[in-house]
């Protein structure tokens, strides 16, 4: 399965967080729960696609861990923030 179909749903889920059309702590909820189940078959994908596809689609996660962590940057509460970003990060470590 090509990787950037896996991570639809995180991308999106972490997208609807900084439009605000979620709550942080949804959004962390479902991104971490996400991560902890599609994580090891990103490493998997890994070998189905190509390298430039890989690093294409972790280089988008981690931008996108980037904006969120921005985000929480001036927060009374930034924790559900970083653990979006967090979770992000290691799906797009996972594809190193």
């Amino acid at each position: 399965m090509n990787p950037a179909d896996r991570v639809t749903f995180v991308v999106e889920t972490a997208r609807a967080v900084l439009d605000e059309r979620i709550s942080p702590e949804e959004g962390a909820a479902a991104v971490q729960l996400q991560a902890e189940q599609i994580t090891g078959l990103l490493r998997t994908d890994r070998d189905s696609v190509t390298r430039s596809e890989c690093e294409s689609v972790a280089t988008n996660l981690r931008l996108l861990a980037e904006q969120v962590n921005d985000r929480a940057s001036g927060l009374e509460d930034p924790s559900a923030h970083l653990a979006i970003a967090a979770a992000i990060g290691a799906m797009a470590q996972a594809l190193r």
